[in-house]
């Protein structure tokens, strides 16, 4: 996520055909990426995930999908993108998956952990701590995540890029035993949190991500008196 929102006036030059302007210094093959996906259609979309269900571990997952237009795009540096995952191909996308499983109480000594691949950092602004035994409070602060210094150059096309990343998304879920309180959207099962970010809000000064997605998260049933359990 970092640079999201920079990196959105960089389409304008795709576009317009124009030659692209020299990218920041920082901005790396990621931001580029992204910066091609809404010439493409905004036909990126991203999937991290953290479970918690069984109590004991950790683990993380994060997917990305890209139109294979922008794979190809990328081509010069795809190399150095999701070494670390497995990858597929076919002739309308690529896709590639992250995991990682650790053991909860190095989560939780740690108090955050890396999900993300390459310069896309989704987990900026994470923490994850201890309530008590038997629960734990996991936190998106989006506040915290880098965020532009001035609202991307448009061109007078904003509409016509808010129309063409419109559909594609950021997703962010918490998974656990029981989820007893969450500022997303909680499943009918309350094992899952979850917080949608639409693209277009890349497009806002300073990004428009809502407020923290807080979530308390059950790690086991819990019994009183070997009877009531919840």
């Amino acid at each position: 996520m970092r640079r999201l929102a920079q990196t959105i006036s960089q389409s304008l030059t795709l576009h317009r055909v124009r030659p692209m302007r020299p990218l920041r210094r920082g901005r790396g093959v990621p931001a580029l990426m992204l910066g091609s996906a809404l010439a493409l259609g905004g036909c990126i979309d991203a999937d991290v995930s953290m479970d918690f269900s069984d109590g004991e571990t950790m683990q993380g997952a994060f997917v990305l999908t890209m139109a294979r237009q922008l794979y190809d795009m990328t081509a010069a540096n795809k190399s150095d993108f999701c070494k670390d995952g497995t990858t597929k191909l076919t002739e309308e996308s690529f896709h590639c998956a992250t995991t990682r499983v650790m053991a909860l109480e190095e989560v939780l000594a740690k108090g955050t952990v890396a999900l993300g691949e390459g310069d896309i950092r989704p987990e900026e602004g994470l923490q994850i701590e201890r309530i008590d035994e038997n629960r734990i409070r996991v936190s998106l602060d989006f506040s915290k995540m880098p965020q532009q210094d001035e609202a991307p150059d448009t061109g007078g096309m904003a509409e016509m890029l808010r129309a063409a990343v419109a559909g594609h998304s950021f997703t962010f879920r918490v998974r656990g035993y029981r989820i007893l309180a969450t500022t997303g959207e909680l499943s009918e099962d309350e094992t899952e949190a979850v917080r949608v970010i639409p693209v277009t809000a890349f497009l806002d000064t300073p990004p428009s991500l809502g407020g923290a997605f807080v979530t308390d998260v059950q790690l086991k049933q819990q019994c009183r008196f070997w009877v009531f359990c919840d």
